[in-house]
């Protein structure tokens, strides 16, 4: 009897993400938005090779379009089993793929703004999301492009990356706490202001919660008047920090130095009773007033300004100023004598501010004269020779602390403005700053767009359509890992256990706050074999652990989507 042929494909986490993927309705909502493709396109669907598309980013780690087709030739069974119809590798060819980005990107129509609306709203109905607070925040994406053309997204601009010298353009996130849950994303041109960015995403907020009441937390640039104006005019809530440019630093300076009231110590909810207080602070009731430049119309409102010292913050402020300044006395001992005064002082001026403690260090100049005798001529000296006097001048500098400069900057170190128009009843002030504490909400969902799982560059892709077409499929693959989050997370907490075995090197750990990545990770080494004895073909599937077996039903998927494909086929 001739030995049956034997051969496997690695599946992995790809049945989880495509029934997980399917869970959110992605192929379904893409599916309704795009509409049916034209004639020449065969087998799936735009929605399905979305969703396998987003999976194929989730395990890769790339969204590089051309090695797709060969990773879906080594996983046709696993995805003909996961979707429910055949899968040829030529579903996923780089032009199939180029011109699904093309739609999904498409200027005109703007059909992101469709998809992110109808999954946002599924996922909320789905899966009882929280809509108490959201969180807006954009990042900077440099790239090495160079356009064809004037205008579009990549432009010069203030970056974040640290990168003035490269095209940019920019990332706007909008989050849903609390794990950061993406219910927004938008793509702007390079050299625009953030400030601009924040109502559009905030009005998107709104169509998707179908209410204006909830708490949108942002940084400094949330908090122009205008922002702050129509959020309240529309009936909503903010809390934001103000810059410390214009009137804030006086402002600030003389609430904290002339306190209207005695502060109040701030303890965050997980502190232990003894613990010392993260901070302290105060409240001022400030009147505001803004009128819209276009319609005239006015809008007046009270606002709460939260007057705040960190401990921690201060601490920092205080041990960086004392770095600065004995960075700066040295240098200003190591200075070499000048011959004037002038050239001196442009010297030290030049060090004072590169060490940041121009108001911190009271300096003086110091003259010293040097008189040689000199004769003139050649000869021995004698008591009839002619001579003169040379005189050479020399200025060194010193320098002494200012105390009382010192002292105030003790003061005022860790300090900082809040404001807010959430009653009191609603958010109190230990409320709002650890609110507060949780904007790394956003800023982990643009680690993994940029550098972590879902690494955003490098970015071969040059047709703008296609690279917003892209943006929202990663977009989509953010909500993915941060739904798994928010899901196995809220299962431990209501059943009150620990997840062991999701760290490698340490079995024994525990975690009630498991990544999706971890989760993700313990699906790794799962095969699905092919047994052809050529009268007969079945499957086998390697066991699953206790471990992914607990995992499945924290996230209420079957075991079944790692079932064999059938227990027998008869080939003909």
């Amino acid at each position: 009897m001739a030995q049956p042929r034997i051969t496997s494909e690695r599946i992995d986490e790809l049945p989880l993400l495509i029934a997980w993927l399917k869970r959110m309705q992605v192929d379904v909502i893409i599916d309704r938005v795009l509409g049916t493709p034209h004639g020449n396109w065969e087998g799936l669907s735009y929605g399905e090779v979305a969703l396998v598309f987003v999976a194929y980013v989730l395990m890769c780690c790339t969204h590089f379009l051309n090695p797709m087709q060969e990773w879906a030739g080594k996983h046709l069974e696993s995805l003909s089993q996961a979707l429910g119809k055949p899968v040829r590798a030529a579903d996923f060819t780089d032009d199939r793929l180029a011109l699904l980005l093309s739609r999904l990107g498409d200027e005109q129509t703007h059909p992101e703004t469709q998809i992110e609306l109808a999954l946002g709203q599924h996922l909320l109905y789905a899966y009882a999301l929280p809509t108490e607070t959201t969180r807006i925040d954009m990042t900077t994406v440099s790239v090495h492009h160079r356009p064809k053309t004037a205008g579009g997204l990549m432009q010069f601009g203030y970056s974040k990356d640290h990168r003035p010298d490269l095209r940019q353009f920019k990332q706007v996130l909008g989050t849903l706490d609390p794990v950061g849950i993406p219910l927004a994303t938008a793509v702007v041109s390079g050299e625009q202001a953030d400030d601009p960015q924040y109502l559009p995403m905030w009005e998107r907020f709104v169509a998707v919660l179908g209410r204006t009441d909830f708490l949108t937390v942002g940084d400094c640039k949330l908090a122009s008047l205008a922002n702050r104006a129509q959020i309240h005019s529309g009936g909503g809530f903010y809390l934001t920090p103000l810059p410390l440019t214009g009137d804030t630093p006086t402002e600030l300076n003389t609430w904290v130095l002339n306190p209207p009231s005695v502060p109040r110590p701030i303890r965050l909810p997980k502190q232990a009773p003894g613990e010392a207080p993260v901070g302290k602070g105060f409240e001022v009731p400030v009147e505001c007033a803004w009128q819209n430049p276009d319609t005239s119309a006015r809008v007046t409102w009270c606002e709460r300004r939260l007057v705040v010292q960190s401990v921690s913050h201060a601490k920092r402020q205080q041990a960086g100023l004392h770095a600065r300044l004995t960075k700066a006395e040295s240098a200003l001992r190591a200075l070499k004598p000048s011959s004037t005064q002038v050239d001196l002082e442009k010297r030290v001026q030049a060090l004072l501010m590169r060490h940041a403690v121009t108001d911190y260090l009271e300096i003086s100049y110091l003259e010293h004269i040097e008189r040689k005798k000199r004769y003139i001529g050649s000869g021995r000296p004698g008591p009839n020779r002619p001579s003169q006097v040379i005189e050479t001048h020399t200025w060194k500098v010193k320098s002494k602390r200012r105390q009382a400069a010192l002292r105030q900057f003790k003061r005022l170190a860790g300090w900082r403005i809040y404001v807010t128009n959430t009653p009191a009843p609603h958010l109190s002030l230990a409320d709002a700053v650890n609110c507060y504490r949780q904007e790394w909400q956003p800023e982990h969902g643009f680690h993994r767009l940029k550098s972590g799982l879902l690494a955003l560059t490098p970015l071969f892709l040059k047709d703008e359509h296609r690279i917003r077409g892209l943006l929202l499929l990663l977009g989509i693959a953010l909500r993915a890992l941060t739904l798994i989050e928010f899901v196995v997370r809220r299962e431990l907490a209501r059943s009150g256990e620990t997840l062991k075995g999701l760290y490698s090197g340490n079995p024994n750990r525990t975690t009630a706050q498991p990544t999706a990545e971890r989760v993700l990770k313990a699906f790794h080494d799962l095969t699905l074999y092919r047994h052809d004895s050529g009268s007969a073909v079945w499957y086998a599937v390697t066991t699953l652990t206790p471990l992914q077996h607990r995992i499945l039903q924290l996230m209420q998927i079957p075991e079944a989507v790692y079932a064999p494909p059938s227990a027998l086929i008869e080939s003909g």
